[in-house]
């Protein structure tokens, strides 16, 4: 079975891309334009190749975080020492 076939980006995708990469994320800037978030992944790579593209600020909260913050848990400090193998 096919997957939906996106429509070809535009200037105007890549415009929108440009402007709002740094502030959200692939997936809501795909629901926003209408295209599918590899498409926009495309979009940055080619725009990253040619120009002094900025790094993604924005991020998705990670959910455990999320999960931790609201019950109040007690944070780890530090990572726990590797275990070697001998």
């Amino acid at each position: 079975m096919a997957g939906k076939r996106s429509r070809p980006y535009t200037k105007e995708d890549v415009a929108f891309v440009y402007e709002n990469y740094a502030k959200m994320t692939s997936s809501e800037i795909a629901a926003k334009l209408g295209i599918s978030k590899f498409q926009v992944s495309k979009i940055v790579s080619e725009l990253r190749k040619h120009t002094n593209f900025p790094k993604k600020t924005a991020r998705r909260p990670n959910p455990v975080l999320q999960f931790i913050e609201e019950k109040g848990l007690p944070k780890k400090k530090g990572k726990a020492p590797a275990k070697r193998k001998k």
